[in-house]
């Protein structure tokens, strides 16, 4: 086979090879998300000194702590000449042997990745491709596939900028030793194994990037055009009108105070706020919604349970045409424009957390078994993956808090949101005769009597249920009571516990005030020991939240 320059390409193909094959948070790995675009033509461009890549809230760091940072020597990219005519993106060809199906490749519009350039981490975001073919494939060996991608830069103008590979000791100290991160997450190399060499072709202000990776099986090829972020998710209602960049919200200070955290002046769109990302198809776009339910968000280093409107959106991002790092920056900036706040301090796979809200010290859940990780991150946490990253953002409106919890990784990503908000009792009301029938037919009966959430007060919507028992006490001056208060498994056991029989007794105080006499009462507390529905839906959790009236 000659060893010519290989057909320029046209036209960009789909992509099938990961970008950020990355476990927890290997999107946001190291950046800095409100820088989005590149140097103008012949300033002096920093070379970027990433930190050690972090794993998701709370986790360990893979890299040492301590390591030293690549210093920031500027790049002039004034003295890389001018490139000549430049062909479409991605510039260069499959080999022509190379048919479809050993074509391994992948494109979105908008990614951050690193090459090398002198000897420096140097990060680029913009249009994103990477392939990879066999060269059995390609019907060639090593040194003729390295000979024509040469001449094919060479062709285009394109200069080779890197002078140092990837085991270069500065370079793999710049991530705290992680020599497989900087590899696989960061520079995009397919095979550890693989030579590494940086092309740039720079017509006018624009810069054209191709990095190319052998060894004596394969080749791989990564082509960057470099361009400024572009927001592309808007808010709900309005799904086409993207919100403005504005880089990811503000943390917290730890320990959290929410009452005081600012309320946000920004005007609201409507629940869930948050649009799927525009072009979406309807097939995969996963949405779940309920009118009341309780989730469990984690703010600082515990959980806290959550009450009101809930709905969760999950979707692939292949399927949204987006990289894990992108969905990351549009959905930062669109909860910062909401005014929401980073609340988390650690992540579901905290140790502490999970000691705290599994096994002995979370109770009892549905059906009398013990609460495991498993049941804690599907059914209260909503979080489905342990590859994903969790962050979890508060926004303080004068109505109501609401709460929005970004899961992803390089494959799907979930949000979920939360409008806190009190139940509306939609049970009809039991009447005293009603009550008489069903004690005299099964000796107790079940209520349900609105309190204010996670608290014991009587709700004014619950004080006529109240008054019902009174009036059937009152009617039967012999009969006496037992009140038991009754909660789901929603939240810690021993705080249910005391809940349960704390509205029990806030029952009888209504009933002596209106009257009737202690001596006749007595009152008790299960917490959820006691469940009449599986507590998995929000429907048989509601039906568990209840006061039941027992004949002694």
């Amino acid at each position: 086979m000659n060893t010519t320059p290989l057909r320029l390409l046209s036209l960009a193909l789909a992509m099938s090879l990961p970008l950020a094959a990355c476990k927890k948070n290997a999107d946001s790995a190291p950046h800095n998300p409100s820088s989005t675009a590149p140097p103008a033509h012949g300033a002096a461009a920093s070379a970027v000194a990433p930190t050690a890549p972090p794993a998701a809230a709370g986790g360990d760091t893979p890299a040492a702590k301590g390591a030293p940072a690549i210093p920031e020597i500027p790049f002039d990219f004034g003295t890389v000449a001018q490139a000549g005519t430049i062909p479409p993106f991605p510039y260069v060809d499959y080999p022509p042997k190379v048919q479809s199906g050993g074509r391994w490749t992948r494109e979105v519009p908008m990614d951050r990745v690193y090459v090398i350039l002198g000897d420096h981490l140097h990060a680029l975001e913009g249009r994103v491709m990477t392939r990879k073919f066999s060269h059995r494939d390609a019907d060639m060996s090593e040194l003729e596939v390295r000979r024509n991608y040469e001449n094919a830069m060479g062709a285009i103008g394109a200069v080779k900028v890197n002078t140092v590979q990837p085991e270069h000791p500065a370079i793999v100290a710049a991530v705290g030793g992680n020599d497989y991160y900087l590899r696989n997450a960061m520079l995009m190399i397919p095979d550890l194994r693989m030579s590494y060499d940086v092309y740039l072709a720079r017509k006018g202000d624009a810069r054209h990037w191709i990095v190319v990776t052998t060894n004596d099986s394969e080749t791989g090829l990564l082509t960057v055009e470099e361009k400024p972020f572009a927001q592309t998710v808007g808010f709900e209602g309005s799904r086409d009108t993207p919100v403005a960049a504005g880089g990811a919200p503000a943390a917290a200070a730890q320990p959290v105070d929410i009452a005081g955290l600012p309320v946000s002046t920004a005007a609201l769109p409507p629940f869930p706020y948050l649009a799927y990302p525009p072009g979406l198809h309807e097939g995969f776009q996963f949405t779940e919604h309920a009118n009341f339910d309780a989730v469990s968000i984690i703010v600082g280093k515990e959980l806290q349970g959550v009450e009101g409107e809930v709905e969760t959106r999950t979707f692939p991002n292949k399927n949204a045409d987006m990289s894990a790092w992108a969905v990351r920056r549009n959905y930062e900036a669109a909860i910062k424009a909401l005014g929401g706040v980073k609340v988390n301090a650690v992540g579901p796979d905290d140790k502490a957390l999970l000691a705290a809200n599994t096994g002995n010290n979370a109770g009892k859940g549905m059906s009398g078994k013990e609460i495991t990780e498993y049941t804690l991150h599907k059914d209260k946490m909503r979080f489905s993956d342990h590859t994903m990253s969790y962050d979890s953002y508060l926004v303080r409106t004068p109505e109501a808090n609401v709460w929005l919890v970004l899961m992803l990784n390089d494959s799907e990503t979930r949000v979920l949101v939360v409008r806190e908000k009190a139940m509306q009792q939609s049970v009809a009301l039991v009447t005293a005769d009603a009550m008489r029938k069903e004690l005299d037919a099964k000796g107790k009966v079940a209520l349900y009597i609105n309190f204010d959430t996670d608290k014991t007060a009587i709700r004014p919507d619950g004080k006529p249920a109240v008054d019902e028992i009174g009036k059937l006490l009152k009617a039967d001056s012999g009969l006496k009571l037992a009140i038991e208060g009754h909660t789901d498994n929603s939240g810690d056991a021993a705080r249910n516990l005391a809940l349960s029989k704390g509205r029990a007794d806030a029952v009888v105080q209504a009933l002596v005030k209106d009257g009737i006499d202690a001596a006749r009462l007595r009152t008790a507390g299960h917490g959820a020991g006691k469940p009449l529905a599986d507590n998995g839906d929000e429907a048989g959790r509601a039906k568990n939240r209840r006061v039941e009236l027992i004949r002694l």
